[in-house]
């Protein structure tokens, strides 16, 4: 198996340079079609230099390299706590025993913990010392980030439709150098490292369903590799459920890539796509990317550009979206 012979991943790359500026721009992904399973993040600068085996002094000579690795998002109401204490931010994918959500940030964060637990903390006393050493530790890697140009974003693609939303999003919350690029699927390093002296058969079947744990806490998915056993399958929990999405549009001749990036075009109102039998969870992606859509064209309006009124399409979408999400 070549480089060059590999399938590709299609990503969206952005650079931002607040944190606020950030978030913001994932939580317009994850309100608009996206899964936080398809977002990554830039670890810290010396995980990065030890991966690649040398220094980088700009975001922009590692956002296209295969092999600098990345950490993935959580969301905030994702993060564990310890005994109801931990309060949390903005913080990323790493694991301690399995039993807290913490910062991948190349061990200083995971020895305070094991300092906590040995010396016998507690409930809200390890939940204090725990939130003040994830903000310290997540203060550095936002202060490491920007000193190296900016906080980069990668968005997973699956096709033309999250290609030209996902740019949108990007450039609509200020990120800088957004373009789209494409990474081999399967990474021959990994591949070795994970699946080694297995059978062609035995291969093909790790990498079309489930993962293979490593056994030194790292979870390996189709050329991607995950901290927790939960990031892994939630990322085949994604392609899951995007083949049952082409599968439903299969089933009604639809064309799924054309109604992701527009679809106005494929359904003149949504009464229309609410009456196809479409899967309920095709319906609730559609009507989010048509949401989308529409605040563009109302931000447009306001700011004095030529854009028919989108205000009751907007209140249609938003009562269409809370029926269908509340249907049994």
């Amino acid at each position: 198996m070549t480089q060059q012979s590999l399938p590709l991943v299609r990503e969206a790359v952005g650079v931002f340079q607040t944190e606020d500026a950030l978030q913001a721009a994932i939580d317009d992904l994850l309100s608009h079609g996206f899964d936080r399973a398809e977002i990554s993040l830039l670890a810290r600068s010396d995980s990065v230099e030890e991966k690649l085996g040398h220094a980088y002094r700009k975001v922009a000579e590692v956002e296209d390299d295969a092999a600098a690795p990345r950490i993935a998002y959580v969301a905030e109401e994702d993060v564990g706590n310890a005994e109801g204490a931990v309060i949390g931010t903005l913080m990323y994918v790493g694991a301690l025993a399995g039993l807290i959500p913490v910062v991948a940030s190349g061990g200083a964060l995971a020895a305070g913990l094991v300092a906590l637990f040995v010396g016998g903390g507690a409930g809200a006393a390890l939940g204090t010392a725990l939130a003040r050493i994830i903000g310290a530790e997540h203060a550095e890697y936002i202060a490491d980030q920007v000193e190296h140009g900016g906080l980069a974003l990668w968005v997973r693609t699956w096709n033309e439709g999250d290609e030209a939303r996902a740019t949108k999003i990007l450039k609509a919350h200020s990120g800088a150098d957004v373009h789209l690029h494409g990474l081999p699927d399967l990474h021959r390093e990994l591949e070795e490292r994970y699946l080694g002296a297995v059978s062609e058969a035995e291969a093909e079947a790790y990498r079309n369903t489930g993962f293979v744990h490593s056994g030194d806490d790292e979870y390996y998915v189709r050329g991607k590799v995950f901290s927790s056993a939960e990031d892994a399958r939630s990322y085949v929990d994604r392609l899951d459920y995007l083949e049952r999405l082409y599968a439903s549009a299969r089933s009604e001749n639809i064309d799924l890539n054309a109604a992701l990036i527009d679809p106005a075009t494929t359904f003149h109102s949504i009464e229309e796509l609410l009456a196809t039998p479409l899967s309920r969870a095709l319906k609730l992606e559609l009507l989010k990317r048509w949401a989308y859509d529409a605040k563009l064209l109302e931000v447009a309006e306001g700011e004095g550009m030529i854009a028919p009124s989108n205000g009751d399409l907007l209140q249609d979408i938003a009562l269409a979206i809370a029926d269908l999400e509340t249907a049994t």
